[in-house]
Parts: C-alpha cells; structure tokens; sequence
C-alpha cells in the first residue's frame, strides 16, 4: 500500500490537466456532432438539451419538486419529478445563480465540469492500481467517446455521479475511508444506484476491521455510519416532499424500477435475441443493450481472474451488473446506468491499448467520439423511449 500512496501524492499535476484535456477534446468532438445531426432534423439546441431526464433536472431547479404524487386512472403512479434526487438540480440551481446562465446552460456547464473532475478520477484510478500514465490517458479516452457518453455532456445525473463513485474508488483502494464514505454521502444524494458504491465501501472497510487493517479503527467504524447517509437523506427529504416516508419509492413505481431478481430484463434479452417484438430494425439499442449486459458479465470474469485489480473494483462492477439485471425499468436506459461504472471494465483493455502508436490511438479516440455524437441524436432526437 505504500506503492498506492506514493502514487497518490506524487502524481504529476501535468498528468491531471493531460487526462482533463483528452477528455474536454472528445466530448467537444462529440458535442458539437450531436448539435449538428440535432440542427440537421430541425431541432434547437435548448429543445435538445431539455429531453428526457434532463428536463426533470432542469424543471426541479426552476420550481421544486411537486406536492403530491400523481396517479393513473389505474391506479398506479403516474410519472413524477420525485423520483428524481436533489443534489443535480440543487447544484444547478446554485450555477444560475452564480453565472446568470439560463437554467438549460447552467445544467451543461454543471454535467461537464463534473464529467471532467471524473475524467481526471479515471486516470488516478489507474494510476493507483499500478497503470501507466499513457494506460490511464487510454481508460479516460475509451470513456470519454463511449456510446452512452452524451450523458456526460447534458443536464443528466451521470457526471456528477460518475465524479462521486470514481473518487471514491480511488480512495477505497487508498483505505482512506472516511473520504471515500464522504464520496459515498454525495453519490447517495444524486442517484439511487450509489447503493452499489456504498455496499462496496462497507465490504472494504468491514473486511479491513475483521483482519485489523483499517488503518484507524475509529475512521473505519465512522465510514460504515457514514457512507449511507446521502442516499437515507434524499429518501427521506423526497418522502417530505409529500407527506410520507416512502414518498421516493412510491413515485419511482411510475418508471418500472422495483428489483424483480431479473424477470423483466430476461424477458427484454430474449426477445431481442430472437428479434422478437423488441427488436426494431431502425433501432441499434437492442445490439447495444445485449453487448454491454454480455460484456459486462465477461469483464468482472476477467477483473476477478486479474490479481493486479483491487477487489473493491470487481465488487462494485459485479453490484452494479446485478442491480442492472434485477431492476427492468426502461431496458434502453441500461448502458447509460453503467456509464460511471465503465472505466473499471475498461481497465482491461486501457493497458494494451497504451501501447499503440500515438496515430492510432488519436484515430480511435477521435472516430469514436464522431460516432457517440452521431449515436447521441439517435438517443435523444430520433428513438422512442427514455434513453
């Protein structure tokens, strides 16, 4: 561990600015597609940047969260802005504020400054797992112009949450637990799926109590009350909201999220498999959808199988594979659920990838960032459905 903290304290800032650079550069390569395809099919730029959940952010930065919790002639809820957590739209909102922005840009300048404080994460990450610094530059790069990677670029809830989770990863492999169990409180105020995180950390922290290297009791036993405080909180406010405790878990009925040990997503994999009723010849998802819950599986195979990746990392992977298969939800929405999961899978391929000639790798990185933008218009423009 003496390596790990080495790495932490002497990494060259030159590093960071380099990883924040190659992540700014793809995401404005990106950017500037989608806003191009989106001018293309007669779209404005404000439209674009308020579909799907960027415009529940958005609303509940403008006017709050709704009293009362609508419902269907069914019975069951209707959609809502409470299943929304606090913290995006609260950061948002103090951005307005502070920079007279209009809400919408608010949001945008809000996802990509946390994107790239996540961005920077990434390289640490490798850095701290004994990676190159060319290895972490390539996990950055490989996230960065992912497919799902627009939701680092609009008013949705992933940079944030990516910034969160990444850092607290990398100060989970540091054992400094009371940072991470901070990280964890942020995460737990911007997305339900910080769960996967926070079971990680008591994991870590519990199993470095029982075999006496915690490194300070006391902060150990403090991250375990910590560390599920943000996501208790955010529970609770939202139940506020209201007028009940389970406020939160009522309105999220609306959007199909209740785990049902995988039913639903098997029913979904299937039919697309068989290019069942799913299956849309117009629409790439179902390839997308299929390839990441196959690869994913494979990759926490292969991190497990790897004894230079900390096991916190194929934990929190594996978690969020499994919370992923057991909630069906909108099953398009998948890849971008993994999204801040990703640079820890792609920590297999970063490496050999690092040592391809500069050409090839900016070739990569800079193609792959034309096609996420081509792709993000699809998602958000074109397609039917919550992305």
């Amino acid at each position: 561990m003496k390596v790990v903290s080495r790495l932490w304290s002497t990494a060259p800032r030159r590093e960071a600015l380099v990883a924040a650079a190659v992540h700014l550069s793809l995401a404005a390569i990106g950017f500037v597609v989608l806003l191009l395809v989106n001018r293309h099919l007669g779209h404005s730029v404000a439209w674009l940047l308020r579909r799907w959940d960027s415009g529940n952010y958005l609303n509940v930065a403008e006017h709050g969260y709704p009293g009362r919790i609508p419902y269907r002639p069914s019975g069951l809820p209707d959609f809502s802005r409470l299943a929304f957590f606090p913290l995006v739209p609260l950061l948002v909102r103090g951005t307005r504020l502070l920079t007279g922005l209009p809400v919408v840009y608010a949001g945008v300048l809000v996802s990509w400054c946390a994107a790239t404080v996540a961005a920077v994460g990434v390289h640490r990450l490798v850095r701290a797992v004994g990676g190159s610094a060319a290895a972490g530059y390539a996990c950055v790069a490989l996230w960065s112009c992912s497919p799902y990677a627009f939701a680092l670029w609009v008013p949705y809830s992933e940079g944030v949450f990516s910034a969160a989770l990444v850092w607290a990863l990398v100060a989970m492999v540091r054992r400094s637990w009371l940072t991470a169990a901070v990280l964890c409180v942020v995460a737990g105020a911007v997305r339900p799926t910080a769960v996967v995180l926070i079971g990680t950390l008591v994991l870590a922290a519990g199993w470095a109590l029982v075999r006496g290297r915690a490194g300070g009791d006391a902060r150990a036993w403090a991250a375990l009350a910590l560390a599920p405080l943000g996501l208790i909180g955010s529970w609770l406010y939202l139940g506020s909201r209201v007028g009940r405790v389970d406020g939160w878990f009522e309105a999220e009925r609306a959007w199909g999220q209740s785990f049902d040990f995988g039913v639903g997503t098997g029913d979904f994999l299937w039919s697309a498999l068989l290019y069942g009723k799913s299956w849309r010849v117009t629409d790439q998802r179902n390839a997308a959808v299929l390839a990441l819950v196959l690869l994913t599986a494979v990759a926490v195979l292969a991190l497990a199988l790897d004894r230079s990746v900390p096991w916190p990392l194929v934990v929190v992977v594996a978690g969020a594979w499994l919370l992923m298969m057991g909630t069906p939800g909108s099953p398009f929405s998948k890849p971008r659920f993994m999204l801040p999961f990703l640079p820890v899978p792609l920590l297999l391929v970063a490496r050999p990838l690092a040592r391809a000639p500069l050409v090839v790798q900016g070739c990569l990185y800079g193609g792959g960032a034309v096609v996420s933008g081509w792709y993000a218009a699809g998602l958000l423009v074109l397609f039917v459905g919550s992305p």
